[in-house]
């Protein structure tokens, strides 16, 4: 239902929209419950270690590599994912400024300008048929002018006479039997229109845009930890093949030169064809190793380039083959200090507000809704007088739902439902936030371990090659343990470099699961962020 005020004195209208609104300025309003960070599930502490030495925020430096530095600032500048996530910052940004413009008043002009014409007839004209035969008695006259011959000198003139009124009579048009009045029409008016938000839904609408504009900047904010997490592990994926090629190239060589032992002794009969086969058959394996790890350092680097924002084929001027120190292990802190330094989990969090904000925009949605309007108008039919009479209206309508067949309470239970998704949502990155860390602590924890073990066992194949090499030039025993115990040592060589990278990719795991708060100055200072 809608009522319009019409031809109020001012006084009373402005009057009446006032108490109208002092009266429903105090009537309650829709705001979401407050949450408690108690009802997630967070335990008291982490599982494995105790006090730390805290790292740096900026935990890539602790590698202590220029050349990482260098890849990383690059990626921050020019990384496409990252100016994506901040256009998305400018998207939400436009929303915000539309909701709060839709609490602020409105003014609006318009102009119009028309043309009528108007014909009417008025009769006492010639009709179709009058001047058809008028028209062809003229042709007749002006023929018979023509054709008159020769004569007297008074018949010459009158001749002439017939032509020029045959003429005339030809160019003579019908008498205008109609009558044509044109009217020109000039209007000006301009229009104002707020709306009392008595309810609170034009605030809840504009907080809800704000918690997702706030949302969008963690997205960057776990764009730009994530890229720089993607920038350090492939770059220490490089790294490792690098390492193990040259591992591998080194294995060949010696393939190579045992493989040339093996076949002097062979000529010399010390040595069965058997031995060199198998001798042929490792140094066949190690050599079809070596393209493969070239084509994975080839699009490692590929990869690289890509995350930096170039071309796959740049030259990125990559010198690093040795790996990088690791640095101490920073303080995990606290498992409720991650809702704060996670950027996923604060985003998580935002969205979950904004559902709120969202429920309470349409529970105020069904109620009623006091718009007050103002317009100043004028319609003249001549331009010069067009600012000299105005209309003037004020006005104030009150609109509500009688009946929508359930649409707004149901738009009510789908927000609601909204929020039951996103609350489980955010719990779940809570978990996963918690579950990241652990999970690393115990690789970092295990990986030493294994690497300790490693080595003992590097230490005991090579004892192991050793011996059994002595044993075959002794001709104690025949070729294949010492192709096994070869075979043996080399994988653990290899075993060795890849423990020693996986170790370095679970401290950066670490480091990205603890998340920061190093991004928010990051996108603070960016270009992107200043415009």
């Amino acid at each position: 239902m809608a009522f319009c005020v019409k031809r109020f004195p001012k006084g009373r209208l402005l009057s009446a929209a006032v108490g109208l609104t002092l009266l429903t300025s105090s009537c309650a309003r829709y705001t979401p419950e407050t949450r408690y960070e108690t009802d997630l599930p967070l335990p008291e502490a982490f599982s494995l270690y105790g006090p730390m030495e805290p790292g740096a925020d900026t935990w890539w430096e602790d590698f202590e590599s220029e050349e990482l530095n260098r890849l990383v600032n690059e990626a921050l500048a020019d990384n496409l994912t990252i100016a994506q996530a901040v256009a998305r910052i400018r998207q939400a940004g436009a929303l915000v400024q539309q909701a709060h413009a839709l609490r602020q008043p409105s003014l609006s002009y318009g102009g119009d300008v028309s043309l009528s014409r108007q014909r009417t007839e008025v009769g006492g004209g010639e009709s179709s048929l009058d001047a058809t035969t008028r028209r062809l008695n003229a042709i007749n006259g002006l023929l018979g002018a023509a054709t008159g011959g020769t004569g007297t000198l008074l018949s010459a003139v009158n001749q002439v006479q017939q032509g020029r009124d045959a003429v005339t009579s030809l160019r003579q048009s019908s008498p205008d039997t109609t009558l044509t009045v044109d009217t020109d029409n000039y209007g000006l008016g301009l229009t104002a229109g707020y709306e009392v938000d008595l309810w609170g839904r034009l605030q809840a609408g504009e907080e809800a845009a704000l918690a997702d504009w706030e949302a969008s900047r963690e997205d960057v904010h776990a764009a730009l930890l994530s890229v720089v997490g993607q920038v350090a592990i492939t770059w220490l994926d490089r790294i490792e093949v690098s390492r193990v090629l040259e591992v591998v190239k080194g294995q060949a060589e010696t393939n190579r030169t045992n493989l040339g032992l093996i076949e002097l002794r062979y000529r010399n009969g010390l040595a069965t064809a058997l031995d060199v086969y198998q001798q042929r058959q490792a140094v066949a394996e190690t050599e079809a190793a070596l393209p493969l790890l070239e084509a994975q350092q080839a699009l490692l680097q590929h990869t690289l380039a890509v995350l930096l924002g170039k071309t796959p084929k740049t030259d990125l001027n990559l010198s690093t083959s040795e790996f990088a120190a690791i640095g101490p292990l920073p303080e995990p802190g606290l498992p409720s200090e991650l809702l704060a330094r996670r950027p996923d989990v604060r985003a998580a969090g935002l969205r979950l507000r904004s559902a709120d904000w969202e429920v309470s925009a349409a529970q105020a949605n069904r109620l009623p809704q006091l718009q007050l309007t103002a317009g100043l108008s004028t319609d003249v039919a001549s331009l010069g007088a067009l600012f000299d009479n105005w209309l003037a209206q004020l006005a104030a309508s009150v609109t509500g739902p009688l009946f929508d067949g359930g649409r707004r309470q149901a738009e009510v239970e789908r927000t609601q439902a909204v929020v039951d998704e996103r609350l489980a949502a955010y719990r779940l990155t809570v978990l996963g936030a918690v579950t990241e860390v652990e999970d690393a602590l115990v690789l970092i924890d295990r990986q030493q371990a294994f690497i300790a073990a490693l080595d003992t066992q590097l230490e005991a194949a090579r004892d192991a090659h050793r011996e059994a090499l002595g044993r075959y030039r002794q001709g104690l025993t025949d070729y294949l343990p010492v192709l096994t115990a070869l075979r043996n040592l080399q994988g653990l060589e290899r075993d060795v470099v890849e423990a020693a990278h996986d170790l370095r990719i679970y401290h950066v795991q670490l480091r990205l699961a603890l998340g920061g708060t190093w991004m928010a100055k990051e996108l603070n200072d960016s270009k992107d962020m200043e415009q």
